[in-house]
């Protein structure tokens, strides 16, 4: 089965995750060994814990090991790393709660959580915060009588630990920094990782503004909104221990007037608040400037405008949307989320951890009649095996803090996400910026998620439910899912749907939810979140596969490796160059140069088509994957959406309105050369074109003296993990 693995594949495997001998430093197990190892480790949680037989628990590591070596399964890298070994610690994603005290009895201090991002950057995760508790630059500190020094002062205590503690010794540190935007300290974030700091300050942090509907209200009408100190308010409402709003986190309360206390009345319930009433934005206003919490009124469109202008300039920030993310948490009575992890797709309460695998699409596009059709009973086995092992995680697992532990059993949180489906839509042949492409990933995105809650409900069948499962508060994410028809009627996209893909996925429309739900009332639900897109960065590279939901991110490209560089040509795209009679070296040398065909007339249209890569892409189709996929999706949807580096500061605007009218839970861009240094160089052609023209106009030589940079970038060149994910930590 070795033979299934690239020779990059190899390559990352060595550098990243075979174990060595801590003596000699020699490999002690191969790729098969590996597999071999993790599938083990996490089947014997069934016999150790659970008490099932040998025999059953040698059928799942059977079936864990079978999906993994067959490269149809992957989970999350720290759980690849550390199955079975000391550190032992399996999850990938963090979020730490940021309290405004250096340190609390509680562990939440700004101290205590720098010490547990320590601790959990040293065995492999990746950490998310809040930090809008902290006070603004300039506040009063009381117990000094001095003064603050603000959020972003503190977060770069916390970048700079990260450049000194590696993830696990194995990859750089990834952080996910929020501040939402009623803070007063929020120009300075929004401008933390822009112009001159871009390249210099927060480089471990990937950052986002935590935005709420009545802020994108305001700047669709051009309103004033209030930024806030959040030492000088303390409104705070409770029911059923569910924190419902405090000024300096407040959200639209439409939906929890109408919903939650609807529910509870259903219920036969009383709502029980803490010295407090269920306010709505207006009263928290009222309260929040009588207590002086309010610093001043700015326009939320200009404030909006910022925003975007960093993101244009630098890629941060992006934008978390707070209401949404609330809305469409299963686990809302628990309490409010505000963060988190480091790539976005993972919305956690303080404390929890998540742990993600993914499923690789390509594997499960088979030949059928001779056409290319979808193996949908196979994706389901696999879907049905990668939940379990996903489960069994959280109990085999070692957590850094008790706080962790806890939070995590108390909701068992899991992540099935994808690989592959810029490869499994060349295969099917449709294009991935086509009405039918984005059809069949909403099919998909359906089909995963139903089956991944039908196996968590088979498995509370047998090992119960989790812990904070309340069968008539928790909600059903599907049932707010946006209808096809209405997100493209929103992106005002007239295209039809094709007989093709009808018939291609006419399986999913019989999915009934309904039912599901009768049964996860009846019998429970072991994990509370069970889909998470995530970017699947080294995993995808081990798969073989493109990664995540993205587009191909070039076809021919420079690999820099340890031993040196070398072409590296999607094997995809080789087939149809060789179906076409086009293998020659000076083709593949040409489109290394720009790492795509673009309106190249030597290959033919429907090849053009077919293998436009991320940059070719139009953002809207960008946005419009990450939109489906997010509807099918209790966690959340990590994408990046890749802009050329020509595209206006407007493009960003609209990008942002779009993915907030979508339903998206978070949204980053990255706009190509928008930064010195990055993991991807597009090469010199247009660089070349540019140069000529304006020596030209100048009247002068239009010959170009290569810099030793220039040398450097002649080909598209990409580091010897990056396959396409996120551009800050490469996951």
């Amino acid at each position: 089965k070795d033979l299934l693995l690239s020779y990059n594949a190899l390559k990352v495997l060595e550098a990243r995750y075979l174990l060595k001998d801590p003596n000699t430093l020699r490999y002690i197990e191969t790729p098969q060994m590996l597999f071999r190892r993790v599938a083990r480790f996490l089947a014997s949680v069934e016999g150790k814990i659970y008490k099932k037989s040998e025999v059953e628990v040698k059928n799942l590591e059977k079936k864990f090991y079978d999906i993994i070596s067959n490269l149809k399964f992957m989970p999350n890298s720290p759980t690849l790393m550390n199955s079975d070994t000391r550190l032992g610690i399996l999850s990938a994603c963090f979020v730490i709660p940021v309290k405004d005290a250096m340190t609390t009895p509680q562990g939440d201090g700004i101290y205590d959580a720098l010490r547990a991002t320590a601790l959990v950057h040293q065995q492999g995760g990746g950490t998310g915060f809040d930090f809008s508790e902290l006070r603004p630059k300039g506040d009063v500190v009381a117990s000094t009588a001095g003064v603050a020094s603000g959020p972003v002062s503190f977060m770069k205590v916390f970048d700079a630990s990260t450049d000194v503690i590696k993830q696990g010794g194995k990859r750089r540190g990834a952080n996910m920094g929020v501040m939402h935007v009623w803070h007063a300290d929020i120009n300075d974030f929004i401008k933390a990782k822009t112009g001159e700091l871009k390249d210099v300050q927060l480089q471990n942090f990937n950052i986002s503004v935590g935005v709420y509907d009545y802020f994108m209200e305001a700047v669709e009408r051009g309103e004033s909104v209030p930024l806030i100190n959040p030492r000088k308010t303390k409104i705070v409402g409770t029911d059923h221990d569910y924190y419902i709003t405090k000024a300096r986190g407040y959200m639209n309360e439409e939906w929890i007037q109408d919903v939650i206390l609807g529910e509870l009345e259903e219920k036969g319930g009383s709502v029980y608040l803490d010295d407090s009433k269920i306010i709505t934005i207006d009263e928290a206003l009222v309260i929040a400037e009588k207590e002086g919490a309010i610093t001043k009124y700015v326009n939320a469109k200009s404030l909006f405008d910022e925003i975007v202008k960093g993101a244009w300039d630098s890629g941060d920030p992006g934008l978390l949307f707070i209401d949404t993310i609330n809305r469409r948490h299963p686990v809302w009575y628990l309490g409010k989320i505000n963060a988190t992890n480091p790539c976005g797709e993972e919305p956690l309460l303080p404390w929890e951890s998540c742990n993600l695998g993914s499923i690789n699409l390509e594997k499960f596009v088979i030949e059928r009649d001779g056409k290319a059709a979808i193996d949908w009973n196979g994706l389901a086995e696999t879907i049905q095996y990668a939940v379990r092992f996903l489960d069994n995680v959280i109990d085999a697992n070692r957590y850094p803090l008790k706080q962790i532990e806890e939070a995590t059993k108390r909701t068992r949180k899991v992540g099935l996400g994808v690989m592959g489906l810029a490869r499994m839509f060349i295969k099917l042949g449709i294009p991935y910026d086509s009405v039918d492409a984005i059809y069949l990933s909403y099919q998909l995105a359906k089909f995963i998620y139903y089956y991944a809650l039908k196996t968590s409900i088979e498995i509370a069948k047998e090992k119960g439910s989790f812990p904070a499962y309340d069968p008539k508060l928790y909600r059903d994410v599907w049932e707010s899912a946006l209808e096809f028809n209405e997100i493209l009627r929103i992106v005002r996209v007239n295209d039809k749907v094709s007989d093709y893909v009808k018939k291609l996925t006419e399986n999913v429309d019989k999915l009934d939810f309904s039912l599901l739900k009768e049964e996860r009332i009846k019998y429970g639900l072991r994990n509370s979140t069970v889909v998470s897109v995530a970017p699947t960065g080294t995993i995808s590279i081990i798969a073989g596969t493109s990664s995540s939901i993205e587009p191909l991110f070039a076809l021919a490209f420079v690999r820099n490796v340890a031993v040196g560089k070398f072409i590296e040509i999607d094997p995809l795209f080789l087939e149809y160059l060789r179906k076409y009679e086009l293998d020659d070296p000076e083709v593949i040398q040409r489109i290394a140069e720009t790492g795509m065909i673009g309106e190249n007339i030597f290959m033919p249209k429907s090849l053009r088509r077919l293998f436009r890569t991320a940059h070719e892409v139009q953002p809207i189709y960008h946005v419009l994957h990450q939109a489906v996929w997010q509807q099918w999706n209790d966690s959340g949807t990590s994408k990046t959406i890749n802009l050329r580096s020509e595209e206006p500061v407007d493009t960003v605007a609209n990008v942002y309105l779009l993915a907030w009218k979508l339903g998206i839970k978070g949204i980053t861009v990255y706009r190509d050369k928008s930064k010195s240094q990055q993991v991807i160089y597009f090469g010199v052609k247009k660089e070349r074109e540019e140069y000529e023209k304006k020596k030209g106009e100048e009247g002068g030589s239009s010959k170009l003296v290569p810099s030793s940079l220039r040398l450097e970038k002649k080909f598209v060149e990409v580091s010897e993990t990056y396959a396409g994910g996120c551009k800050t930590c490469e996951l």
